[in-house]
């Protein structure tokens, strides 16, 4: 499971505290006596918890206990050759642009695919698991995988409940064998007491034991090469990744947003201008809210940017706001 700091934690991160998932809402920067502080809200639950809200240091670190990744893969062959020869995976954008695939003229690219991928960590009890010889349940797509481990022990894949109970039976056995004190005068360790979650020598802490359900989900989609992000060059963070996840469809924000639309709101629009009812739509980043009124009609206008970076002007009215700003400002 990564770890993330508080100043680059994002709207709609999902983190680990404790034994419990938390869905961050808002973030913004607060002034303390110690300088600069990241207050995070989660979302609410019922029944309220004191610690919805926290204001915490910047270097704060929370289990991220969803991971966001995007990745492009490359299907290219000799263009003597009749079907696919290599595939390329590769994440990082100016890395791709320059791959040998695209430069050599004797090599034909027939795909470029972009690939995003969600890691989820989900605590489970012992009581959660599949039972007894019943297999593990399939995974959202037949790309994508699910298995389990315990949090911070053992083996970092268990395929089934089964392999569970008997890693934490393996578990008890080496507690009982191997963490009981020694008798001296007969020469030999006496069983130990007690159960591995309270066992220092087991675990660090309790939770480090608590069973995972591990979700691998990938979802592919066709791009071209002009698709890529040209706003950034390097690996996209996990914030990154997951803003381009909101901005493609592939992840939907828990709920729609209502309110004014204002700079760095994800809005979406009509595809098409709106001229067919029901039909695709698309998604982009608000640069700037108020960039005046069009010259012609004098209809509001709004600055956005779509997943490629690339800015563009289009009416005010027939956008939807899909998600709030999901960074800290910079300032």
């Amino acid at each position: 499971m990564l770890n993330i700091s508080a100043k680059d934690l994002y709207v709609g991160a999902v983190v680990l505290i404790g034994a419990r998932l938390e869905t961050v809402e808002s973030l913004r920067r607060q002034a303390t006596r110690g300088g600069m502080a990241v207050g995070v809200t989660f979302e609410a639950t019922e029944p309220p918890r004191p610690d919805r809200h926290l204001v915490v240091e910047p270097d704060r670190e929370f289990a991220l206990a969803r991971a966001h990744g995007v990745a492009w893969i490359i299907h290219s062959r000799h263009r003597s050759a009749r079907a696919v020869q290599d595939r390329a995976r590769i994440g990082v954008p100016y890395a791709l642009r320059g791959h040998w695939a695209f430069r050599q003229k004797w090599n034909v690219v027939e795909r470029l695919v972009e690939e995003h991928t969600v890691l989820t960590h989900r605590p489970l009890g012992l009581d959660e698991l599949p039972g007894l010889g019943a297999p593990t349940p399939a995974p959202p797509n037949p790309d994508s995988s699910r298995f389990y481990r315990l949090h911070r022990h053992g083996p970092a894949v268990l395929s089934t409940g089964d392999a569970v109970r008997r890693e934490l039976a393996r578990l008890a056995e080496v507690h009982r064998r191997d963490h009981g004190p020694i008798d001296w005068e007969m020469a030999q360790r006496l069983p130990a007491g007690g159960d591995i979650y309270s066992c220092r020598s087991c675990a660090r802490s309790p939770l480090d034991l608590m069973p995972m359900e591990v979700v691998v989900e990938r979802t592919y989609r066709d791009v071209v090469l002009d698709a890529l992000p040209s706003d950034w060059e390097y690996e996209l963070c996990t914030a990154a990744s997951y803003e381009r996840h909101v901005l493609l469809g592939s992840v939907t924000p828990p709920r729609r947003c209502e309110g004014e639309i204002g700079d760095g709101d994800i809005v979406e629009f009509p595809a098409d201008g709106g001229r067919a009812p029901g039909g695709a739509s698309a998604r982009a980043k608000v640069v700037s809210s108020t960039p005046g009124n069009d010259l012609v009609t004098g209809v509001p206008l709004v600055l956005l940017a779509g997943p490629d970076g690339r800015q563009f002007r289009r009416a005010l009215s027939g956008c939807a706001r899909v998600a709030p700003p999901l960074c800290l400002p910079l300032r």
